[in-house]
């Protein structure tokens, strides 16, 4: 649910975000001000985000070398660089991942050169969490390519408010987990998941004994053969000893 939070007081849920899908997203907050950090980290673990926190680039770039974030949240003026070199990182490697940057540094030539570099949105300092969190909610919903609550990948359709699948606009008959992995993997279409980050999404912490991976890999073989004999034929790629990426084409 979206927040209706101050800095330096608590959060009240007010309403419905795309984040409440039952889902866990990954976020980062990169930002040396530890009051700021922390309202920043409080708004998003109410919003069903797995966060992460780095002071410095250095810590920021060791940990975007891991497994792709869903939403940055990027200081530039940190204290052993500029953050822009974080975000020719991202853009780079990860471009489904949604950047607002956040900053004291108003000028001009800054929010152009952060834009041309691939973030998503630009705040300056200070500002109202509120726009923040309304800014969170757009451009999630732009970079998912979101609406009405049904996104597309190809001839798949997934309704993100209900437990509902469709292949080439038929019905698809999926359990609920099933249908859980279906719609994380089309949030990240074209990205490559790992099988821990499904499993962490979906059950709300991480989950990396066998027992648990080979639980995914059974539910991805009945996805797969119920996606095929409905028409939708491999447009979930196995990438091996890491997880699997969805890839959105158009059913021919």
């Amino acid at each position: 649910m979206w927040l209706s939070c101050t800095p330096g007081s608590p959060g009240r849920a007010v309403g419905v975000t795309i984040t409440n899908t039952g889902l866990y997203m990954r976020a980062l907050i990169v930002e040396d001000e530890p009051l700021l950090i922390e309202d920043l980290e409080q708004c998003l673990l109410e919003e069903h985000f797995y966060v992460d926190t780095a002071e410095s680039l250095q810590e920021a770039n060791d940990l975007v070398a891991g497994e792709p974030y869903d939403l940055v949240l990027l200081d530039l003026g940190l204290p052993d660089g500029n953050g822009l070199e974080l975000l020719k990182s991202v853009n780079k490697y990860y471009r489904e991942t949604a950047v607002i940057i956040i900053t004291a540094r108003g000028e001009t030539e800054d929010k152009v050169k952060g834009l041309e570099l691939g973030s998503d949105d630009y705040l300056s300092k200070p500002f109202p969490i509120a726009e923040l969190r309304a800014r969170i909610h757009a451009v999630l919903r732009r970079k998912f390519k979101i609406s009405d609550n049904h996104i597309s990948g190809g001839p798949l359709e997934v309704n993100l408010d209900h437990m509902e699948v469709q292949v080439n606009d038929q019905p698809l008959d999926v359990t609920e987990t099933e249908y859980k992995m279906l719609r994380y993997l089309i949030l990240n279409k074209n990205k490559t998941i790992t099988r821990i980050s499904l499993a962490e999404h979906i059950w709300g912490n991480r989950i990396d004994d066998r027992f648990s991976l080979d639980f995914i890999s059974s539910h991805m073989k009945n996805i797969r053969k119920k996606l095929s004999e409905a028409g939708a034929h491999n447009i979930i790629e196995t990438i091996y000893g890491v997880g699997y990426k969805l890839t959105a084409y158009e059913a021919e």
